[in-house]
């Protein structure tokens, strides 16, 4: 049943309300959490299990706080203020098991074998977080052990570990606990005699946190030979003495033992260790004879480990989970090849291998496999055991040969994770085996889809394809996707994207999830349209205008027919202007799920900045006059004709440089000063670097010293540390013209083409003034297709070659377009 109760109590003249308690599966709880209590609530219903305080403003509490609370099971008192516990405090919790009062100001002199005598039958108490270290620095710390030796069916402690820590021998009366945990930790020393008074039931050692070095003898876990559990995360004992600790633990069977993070740069200065650890076969002489399924090593700065060492072990089967990441030794040379080759054909239950983020090379290294499958010896494939679940390879740099991944028949892998990893640059699928879950973020698209074999993937439901360089396998217009049909969600986003094939999501019938976030897109890529079940579109920072009546209805259809869909449009190019007006209003009509609550950024055709909302707002004061333009256009239509026609020709042409420069600069003046259009530079230029002589010694004496000119170019101007990306895009809006060098290896040049594509861009919208191409070296037959789609916008220069002549006729010649639409 639900049960309905309000809590009220009145504190200081103010009236406070717990949320009213709610039934869960045979539980019921009463909330009282974020309240601002100062106090217990006197007027609880007696029938609450479970009752949270957590986050309130309480200090004290009372003796019989709790009285009528006979059928409590769970306290939680976290984050508070307590600093005293009367006596009685807890009489009357008869049936409670488990009391939380961590993250408050409570000292060891608050508890005593009376308070805790009303609960002896609590298995778990959470008392971590209290002690004030800071105050009674290296002094020893004196555990309240009669307090605490009553609770005789205790199962979990979690309490605070001073410096010198003394554990008396009331703790031996805890034969039932299991748990130690060690949450806020400023040990300095562990030895033989830290845990002597702990009976041997303790299973589970967790040990956090401890940053500062940790000085531990090889003795010290001598009193836990049942230990399940170790975990030492982030505790700073170093790899050497984290071994050494192993010791009492020889032949023993383990859960879990948890080394990520015990060495640290910060420590070495106190400690006669050094931070780069090379494992050697004496440090794992006792981790190699336990039975472990889980174990941990990472990030310890391990710079290399000896042949038969860190992957040699007596019992490999145990091993469920292996985590290496965060390292700097490399597993792909010499005899650590062989040592991972040997270790995945004796791990026969090995589920997850984790071998990320290492470091090993920055610069240099090989984007793109040259490689064949076939050239790869036998001693360079790894097989992968069948029994494997997970793979997480993410941000491994390094040079050297290649190696072949090779995932088993049969072999069902819930996660496949290799982004931003140049080690697997070769990877092949058998027969029957199955990846729900691949990413492949960083790794070049030409890689994935001609050296990594691993497919078809019919059963693959998430391909995540980051930062791939697509556009460069689109432009060969081949369905790249065939491999992937069943898949549900793919992630295509920061690809360099700016056209697509119609056909390039052919057959991808089960596609719900699709993300194309981050590139180059100036209309919604009429693939969509073949997506039937599309659930969810990210079309964020793309170069969209607009979205027209076509997609508008299509995304209707899907709202309607799939259920709700989900389109995200931020950061995009959007306009508010005649052009555009449907698609306000079909925004804010839409009952498709928007992200930013359907508001974006857009401009007016005066180039002034709103927002989409506000444009809806005022729709019809906005858009009153986008009839009456057209009947505007076709007046000036026939005015132009008429002048045209009637209009003396030879006075036209004889003084067509005179009239046109006159109208045109008047024209220009007058109207960026009524919208007070400023610009950063005059020009930016854009170059091949074997061009940057050129660009020194010619172009810039002659724009920047005689002409007064202010120039952008890469080498000078672009900030260091900033994505390139973003600096071509802010230099090429801040600039009033730009100027193409164009040269043989133009076509083949990424950078150049995305400037061309931002410069179509300002160039579409007004803002960019003048596109002049300079070609050296080439024919105008040979200019690349992304300028020649410009040609009646472009100003062509072609570079004359020794003389002089010509070269004065060129330099007036971009004298007269600079300055036709450079006004002082």
């Amino acid at each position: 049943m639900f049960f309905s109760c309000v809590c009220w109590i009145y504190i200081t003249a103010a009236k406070n309300q717990c949320r009213k308690p709610k039934n869960t599966i045979g539980s019921i709880v009463a909330d009282c959490s974020h309240e601002n209590l100062t106090q217990v609530p006197k007027n609880l219903s007696d029938n609450i299990t479970v009752l949270i305080l957590d986050h309130n403003e309480i200090e004290m509490i009372k003796n019989g706080a709790f009285s009528n609370l006979n059928v409590l099971i769970d306290l939680t008192i976290n984050n508070n203020k307590l600093k005293s516990l009367e006596s009685h405090a807890f009489i009357g919790l008869t049936s409670l098991k488990t009391l939380k009062m961590s993250c408050n100001n409570l000292d060891f002199i608050a508890y005593t074998p009376i308070l805790f005598s009303f609960i002896t039958n609590i298995s778990l108490l959470d008392i971590s977080r209290n002690m004030n270290f800071s105050n009674n620095a290296k002094l020893t710390t004196y555990y309240p052990d009669k307090a605490l030796g009553v609770l005789v069916n205790l199962e979990t402690l979690a309490i605070d570990l001073g410096p010198i820590p003394v554990f008396r021998e009331g703790f031996k009366k805890m034969d039932k606990l299991k748990v130690l945990e060690f949450d806020k930790c400023k040990v300095e020393v562990l030895n033989y005699s830290t845990f002597i008074n702990f009976n041997w039931s303790i299973e589970y050692l967790h040990m956090n946190r401890c940053q500062q070095f940790v000085k531990a003898e090889e003795d010290t876990l001598q009193h836990f030979p049942n230990l399940k559990v170790l975990d030492l995360s982030d505790t700073f004992v170093h790899p050497i003495q984290a071994f050494q600790l192993l010791k009492p633990l020889v032949n023993s069977s383990m859960e879990r033992i948890n080394f990520h993070h015990v060495n640290d740069e910060s420590i070495t200065n106190h400690s006669a260790y050094s931070y780069e650890v090379n494992i050697t076969k004496e440090m794992v002489t006792y981790l190699q004879t336990i039975c472990v399924e889980v174990f941990d090593i990472s990030k310890n700065n391990i710079v290399d480990f000896e042949d038969g060492s860190l992957l040699t072990f007596n019992r490999p089967e145990c091993f469920l989970n292996i985590s290496l990441s965060e390292n700097r030794f490399s597993l792909f040379h010499a005899h650590r090849l062989e040592n991972i080759k040997q270790f995945f054909n004796r791990t026969q239950n090995l589920t997850k291998f984790e071998y990320s983020y290492i470091p090993l090379s920055f610069i240099n290294y090989p984007s793109i496999a040259v490689s064949n499958l076939t050239n790869i010896t036998e001693e360079r494939v790894i097989t992968l055991p069948s029994s494997i679940k997970e793979v997480h390879m993410s941000h491994v740099l390094h040079s050297g040969q290649p190696v072949l991944w090779k995932i088993p028949p049969n072999a069902i892998i819930n996660r496949f994770d290799v982004s931003f990893c140049v080690t697997v640059d070769q990877a092949t699928i058998s027969n029957g085996s199955v990846i729900e879950y691949l990413d492949v973020t960083g790794v070049d698209s030409r890689v994935v889809f001609d050296k990594i074999q691993l497919y078809p993937l019919f059963k693959l439901k998430t391909l995540v394809m980051k930062s791939t360089n697509l556009y460069i396998t689109n432009k060969h217009e081949k369905n790249i996707f065939t491999f992937i049909s069943g898949t549900e969600k793919l992630d295509i986003s920061y690809n360099f994207l700016w056209n697509m094939t119609s056909d390039i999501f052919e057959n991808m019938t089960r596609l719900t999830n699709l993300n194309m976030s981050n590139n180059l897109l100036r209309a919604v890529p009429l693939a969509i349209t073949r997506i039937p079940n599309l659930m969810e579109l990210d079309l964020t920072s793309n170069l969209l205008t607009n979205i027209n009546r076509t997609f508008q209805e299509f995304f209707d259809v899907l709202n309607t027919r799939n259920g709700p869909f989900t389109l995200h449009l931020g950061n995009n190019a959007f306009v508010c202007d005649c052009t555009n007006y449907d698609f306000i209003r079909w925004l804010h009509r839409s009952n498709i799920t928007f992200d930013a609550n359907k508001t974006y950024k857009c401009l007016l055709h005066n180039s002034s900045e709103i927002n989409t909302s506000t444009a809806a707002e005022h729709f019809n004061e906005l858009f009153a006059g986008c009839d009456s333009g057209v009947w505007l256009k076709a007046g000036i239509g026939l005015i132009v004709a008429f002048i045209a026609i009637f209009f003396p020709f030879t006075l036209i042409y004889s003084f067509r440089w005179r009239i046109s420069f006159y109208l045109y600069k008047r024209f220009r003046h007058t109207l960026e000063k009524g919208i007070d259009v400023k610009f950063k530079y005059d020009v930016f230029v854009y170059y091949p670097d074997s061009e940057l002589a050129w660009i020194k010694y010619i172009l810039m004496p002659e724009l920047e010293r005689k002409w007064g000119l202010k120039m952008c170019i890469e080498h000078r101007d672009f900030p260091v540390g900033r994505p390139i990306a973003d600096t071509f895009a802010d230099c090429i809006e801040q600039s009033r013209h730009i100027i193409f060098i164009v040269t043989s290896s133009f076509k083949n040049d990424i950078w150049g083409q995305y400037a061309v594509e931002r410069a179509k861009y300002h160039h579409f919208s007004q803002n960019l003034q003048k596109i002049i191409v300079i070609t050296k070296g080439i024919d105008m037959e040979e200019l690349p297709h992304d300028l020649a789609v410009l040609w009646k916008d472009l100003a062509f220069i072609a570079w004359p070659i020794d003389n002089d002549k010509d070269l004065e006729n060129v330099w007036n010649k971009l004298r007269l377009w600079l300055f036709l639409n450079h006004s002082n």
